[in-house]
């Protein structure tokens, strides 16, 4: 659009007579209204458009050169008129802030930190909440935050319920998982190995290897995990196979949540370890009976208990342990050397 306009300036400039002034003003008016028609065509409009440089080119079109007002084929000269007369307004024309009537809006991080609140505290109500916010300084009415929790709601940011990561969060001290996991040797037997872990600390507290996974095998193994608890409130979560139903819990002191159907990742802890111990042992070897799986599941766990760092809680290793700081670095080979333990020689 510049380049127009220096072409204007240029051609009012140039010392040349009045009609070679004239064609090479129409050329340049010719090539513009080609410009627009073009861009009319490719958005398919029958009638063209005309954006702020072009009202500017016409404006300044028809100052420099009046007589070329009569050639002017898009517009007529009333228009480019009008336009001068806009644009000639707006020059002079001093900007006014418009200001906001009623009550300032909330600022968003407050906003934000509401939400946090009631996400974080599901029975809390707008005065509990409001409390919160003049502790830290903050003063909202109910009203306000009613409002604001009502607008996160129908985004579906407010949480309508406990959440299944929480509950395991506040309970994760007294609650264990319980499941199946199955093993195919290369023979075509079918071996199940039961597990019971731990959710707070990862550690697998009980498991067992058998070729006919009954009920009565988890009873048996569930009379043997409770000799650890003097007393203590035990939650059992277990999924809806029938080796784990129509078994009274209440017999071993123990509450058991059963997870809905199709829905592991209510059981995800027993689940990954499941994934762990696939992983990093069972899919590095050939299977042929059980005592094999009996022996590699025994040497494994005990790894998985006293030596490997967990992620999920921290790089802590269920069993506890002491950071070395000085000795001898010794290594130990686990399964044959597909891990290792590394620890430092006493002193």
């Amino acid at each position: 659009m510049f380049g127009f306009i220096l072409c204007i300036i240029r051609i009012s400039l140039l010392p040349l007579s009045l009609t070679k002034k004239e064609l090479m003003a129409r050329i340049l008016l010719l090539q513009k209204e080609n410009t627009i028609l073009k861009r009319s065509l490719e958005v398919k409009r029958k009638r063209p458009r005309f954006n702020f440089e072009d009202r500017m080119f016409y404006s300044i079109f028809s100052r420099i050169t009046n007589k070329m007002r009569c050639h002017f084929t898009l517009v007529k000269p009333e228009t480019v008129l009008k336009w001068i007369r806009s644009f000639i307004k707006g020059y002079w024309r001093f900007p006014q802030k418009k200001k906001k009537r009623g009550r300032p809006e909330t600022p968003y991080d407050i906003k934000q930190l509401v939400l946090n609140m009631k996400n974080e505290n599901i029975c809390w109500g707008n005065g509990k909440i409001q409390g919160e916010l003049e502790k830290l300084g903050i003063k909202l009415d109910k009203r306000t935050i009613a409002r604001i929790i009502e607008y996160f709601r129908r985004k579906g940011k407010v949480r309508k319920g406990f959440a299944w990561s929480k509950f395991i969060h506040c309970h994760s001290s007294s609650l264990y998982g319980m499941d199946f996991f199955t093993l195919d040797t290369i023979l075509g037997k079918c071996f199940y190995i039961f597990f019971i872990i731990h959710l707070k600390t990862r550690q697998i507290v009980r498991y067992a290897v058998t070729t006919n996974p009954t009920r009565q095998l988890v009873r048996q193994q569930l009379i043997e995990f409770t000799w650890d608890f003097n007393g203590e409130q035990v939650y059992l979560i277990h999924d809806g196979s029938g080796e784990f139903c129509n078994i009274n819990y209440d017999d071993f002191g123990i509450e058991e949540i059963k997870i809905s159907a199709n829905a592991p990742n209510m059981n995800a802890f027993a689940e990954r370890f499941i994934g762990s111990v696939r992983r990093e042992a069972f899919d590095w070897f050939i299977l042929f009976n059980g005592i094999q799986i009996g022996n590699i599941l025994v040497e494994y766990i005990g790894y998985y208990n006293e030596k490997r760092p967990h992620q999920g809680i921290a790089q802590k290793v269920p069993g506890g342990y002491t950071p070395q700081k000085q000795g001898k670095v010794i290594t130990y080979p686990i399964l044959s050397g597909l891990h290792h333990h590394y620890e430092r020689a006493s002193a």
